[in-house]
């Protein structure tokens, strides 16, 4: 919480991680698959629609604990999305050193959001923020591992590093141009 005209209580927890276990955001490599769990854009949509039925994914966002854990050991990279898809991969982006092709038509939509069009769509998805699931880079080789060891697990394959250092967001394989801004903390 930034700023509110009421009394905000904030919690931190701390913890520990062996050496050489926790997973970065510097990890990416070429050829990595970018995934990322649950849905995306529902608290957007809520913030901006209050009383819908997706005010509970925005009220009560459902930490990825487990899925976090099972991670450690095959993913490369990994942030929660806490400031928008494209945001918060950007960071595995920069502090990696490699780009991404984002593939639109795989970004995991809420059927509420389904019924908008496909740029309010993305517009959610990809520049909302507190949706707080896991976007992660991994290995094809890690990921068949990854669905083997919990084949129900709920992730998405929504596109690919690239070494060229940018962004390419695509649309059934045309590309697709769009301003994209992230929640901004301080602006």
């Amino acid at each position: 919480t930034t700023q509110s005209p009421h009394l905000t209580l904030s919690v931190t927890a701390l913890g520990w991680v062996e050496v050489g276990k926790a997973v970065p955001r510097s990890g990416a490599k070429p050829g990595d698959l970018i995934c990322v769990s649950g849905t995306v854009g529902d608290a957007a949509f809520a913030l901006n629609h209050l009383g819908h039925p997706l005010q509970k994914r925005l009220d009560y966002p459902t930490p990825r604990c487990e899925l976090g854990t099972t991670l450690k050991g095959l993913a490369n990279s990994m942030i929660d999305v806490s400031d928008g898809l494209a945001q918060d991969l950007g960071h595995i982006l920069k502090g990696s050193n490699v780009g991404a092709t984002l593939h639109l038509e795989n970004l995991p939509i809420s059927p509420a959001l389904q019924a908008l069009s496909h740029e309010q769509q993305w517009q959610y998805a990809l520049a909302g923020g507190d949706d707080y699931e896991l976007c992660f880079t991994l290995s094809p080789l890690h990921y068949a591992q990854l669905l083997e060891q919990q084949p129900d697990i709920n992730i998405t394959r929504i596109g690919t590093i690239t070494e060229n250092q940018t962004l390419s967001l695509q649309y059934h394989g045309d590309e697709i141009m769009l301003n994209l801004n992230g929640y901004q903390h301080f602006a």
